[in-house]
């Protein structure tokens, strides 16, 4: 765990990240990177579950805008934490889980209901 707290929700996840300028409506959390995998949904009350980030250091802000908006997501998981992901969490301060043991993208799939313990470092499939 990086970051403690319980939280679950869908999970929305994706190998490829989601730009920080512009790859999301602030006022909705709705992914709107022209492409992008995830386009068209909202990262509202989700486990949010990206392969790191992409742009500059100024990734946080939208994911932190998009929170303020109440539209941010429930909790955070990433395979390894790199300089935006980590400022990210702290900034959003949600239950946040890092360095996995297995690969993620091979067992969860999108929508799928998770219980993330960002204390304990464990997330939890909930039937």
């Amino acid at each position: 765990g990086a970051l403690g707290g319980v939280a679950q929700g869908p999970a929305m996840i994706s190998r490829q990240t989601i730009t920080g300028w512009g790859g999301i409506d602030i006022h909705t959390g709705v992914v709107v990177e022209p492409g992008h995998p995830l386009e068209g949904r909202s990262i509202k009350d989700s486990v949010l579950i990206l392969d790191g980030s992409k742009g500059s250091n100024g990734w946080s802000i939208f994911f932190h805008a998009a929170q303020v908006s109440g539209c941010g997501p429930a909790a955070l998981v990433f395979p390894k934490l790199d300089s935006r992901t980590a400022v990210t969490a702290a900034v959003l301060n949600v239950p946040t889980v890092t360095d996995l043991e297995g690969d993620i993208f091979d067992v969860v799939r999108p929508g799928d209901l998770l219980r993330v313990d960002g204390t304990a470092g464990v997330i939890d499939l909930v039937d």
